[in-house]
């Protein structure tokens, strides 16, 4: 079924950073956020503007992308149940790459202002999700240093 023809999404999939949440805590979760529909090509975030919000990709397959002369450098494909904006929700200032839908996909979006409001409501489903969305960061961190460390590698 296309994700044009699927219905918005009730509670966020139990999957990644969410595995260990039950239903009820998704369900809880899922309160604090809003689930978009984007059809493909749509610009979800913008390079350069400000970016303060925490993302899901539900359904569907969105494009990283980075600003450069004549075009964009793809950073990275993003598939159904990873999280992104994961900087700009611990760090809100202008967004580093722009995201864009490949295919029409669902994504739960949630603002900096609704996550404080989860922490202060639910504060131990808010550390497992802050340590899930750290442990994304720091996976996406280990990669782009790896990169660069071959770039070097390859620049000698």
């Amino acid at each position: 079924m296309d994700t044009k023809d699927k219905q918005i999404p009730d509670v966020l999939p139990a999957c990644g950073v969410l595995s260990a949440f039950d239903e009820k805590d998704r369900r809880t979760l899922t309160a604090y956020g809003q689930f978009l529909r984007y059809r493909a090509e749509q610009i979800l975030i913008k390079e350069g503007e400000t970016q303060d919000c925490l993302y899901m990709l539900v359904d569907g397959v969105l494009h990283a992308l980075h600003k450069v002369r004549g075009g964009a450098t793809p950073l990275g494909a993003i598939q159904p149940g990873e999280w992104f904006g994961e900087i700009n929700i611990l760090d809100p200032n202008k967004a580093s790459a722009m995201v864009v839908a490949r295919t029409d996909s669902w994504v739960w979006r949630m603002s900096r202002a609704k996550l404080e409001e989860f922490l202060n409501n639910c504060p131990t489903l808010g550390c497992l999700l802050l340590l899930g969305v750290a442990e994304v960061l720091a996976r996406r961190t280990r990669s782009l240093v790896a990169k660069l460390n071959a770039a070097w590698e390859i620049s000698w």
